[in-house]
């Protein structure tokens, strides 16, 4: 089981490996059949400041559900499938990241650039690039908003555990 605890508070100047003005997050991986306890009313967060800033996720259901998501266009090897998905873009949506900028919650698939152009994420330990791992999207069928109306990201290094992980604010 994946959890990731954060605290919804704006750190505006956080530890590495957070991103500046983002919550500061925690990830535990955790065996389910250990879990014996489970609190039927999770204590509420302390706020410290506008509870409009977006941090403090409302209650809400998760239900998996199979996605495809595709890499933003400017990465993709071919300039014929570049093409192709740009036209898919301009015909299904607004012309803007309508095909990495999924919202709500999603484990693994690609990061979205609706800020900027692409780049690496990189090892904080090690230099290489990272993968996305999880990213919490501003939504509104969830009530989640993200700073402002952005995501919260995390990445992990792909070769292995020990290296931690890098959380960015998009």
């Amino acid at each position: 089981m994946f959890q990731l605890l954060w605290c919804p508070n704006v750190h505006w100047d956080p530890p590495a490996p957070h991103a500046d003005v983002s919550p500061v997050a925690e990830i535990r991986w955790r065996n389910s059949a250990d879990l014996t306890r489970i609190l039927a009313s999770p204590p509420l967060p302390v706020r410290q400041e506008d509870p409009d800033f977006g941090y403090t996720p409302a209650p809400c259901m998760l239900t998996p559900v199979p996605l495809v998501d595709f890499p933003y266009p400017q990465t993709l090897p071919d300039k014929d499938l570049v093409k192709a998905v740009r036209e898919y873009v301009e015909a299904t949506g607004d012309g803007g990241d309508v095909i990495t900028k999924v919202s709500g919650i999603k484990f693994g698939g690609w990061r979205t650039w609706h800020l900027t152009d692409p780049y690496d994420i990189l090892c904080l330990t090690c230099g290489a690039p990272c993968r996305l791992l999880f990213t919490v999207a501003s939504d509104d069928t969830t009530a989640i908003t993200v700073g402002r109306w952005g995501d919260f990201r995390i990445f992990a290094y792909p070769a292995g555990e020990g290296h931690g992980y890098t959380f960015d604010l998009h």
